[in-house]
């Protein structure tokens, strides 16, 4: 039997720390369920508690994609840390978001991975897969090419070995 469970929200409850999703069940109807956030350590490892949790939960979070969940206990850390729940959202929402003009080789490999995760999930949310309203095999654009542009720096009159 397939698992008809359709995630509509997720948030997190502060005392005692846990995830709280409303989803609708397979029969229509909106439910929400309270998961507690073990082991919660202001500076441990996300990824733990992450597997912790999908792994007792797996009917109800295999629809959600990790970055989310990841998110929602990145929030419940910085709470543990002394911020409130408005600074804790916006710094979380700062490290998760992906700016086009941020230059990733300057991020360390933890941040990277974290750009690196939400890039991977933003492109599966966005991908035309067969069977998707809009999907074409083998689509092919052409572009006008009319015009040139000079780079510069691979020109002709400069040379390396002249």
């Amino acid at each position: 039997m397939e698992n008809q469970l359709v995630p509509l929200k997720l948030g997190v409850r502060i005392q005692p720390p846990a995830l709280t999703l409303v989803y609708r069940s397979a029969a229509g109807k909106e439910r929400y369920r309270i998961m507690p956030v073990r082991f919660l350590n202001k500076f441990g490892s996300v990824n733990t508690i992450l597997k912790d949790l999908k792994e007792r939960h797996k009917e109800h979070l295999e629809n959600v994609s990790d970055v989310r969940v990841e998110k929602m206990v990145r929030i419940l850390q910085d709470i543990q840390k002394g911020r409130t729940l408005d600074e804790a959202v916006t710094a979380i929402s700062k490290e998760y978001l992906v700016d086009p003009e941020q230059d990733l080789n300057k991020l360390d490999d933890e941040q990277l991975a974290r750009k690196k995760k939400v890039m991977n999930s933003s492109f599966e949310k966005n991908q035309l897969k067969p069977g998707d309203p809009g999907y074409e095999y083998d689509k092919q654009i052409e572009y006008d090419t009319t015009e040139k542009v000079e780079a510069g720096w691979d020109s002709p009159d400069d040379d390396f070995w002249s």
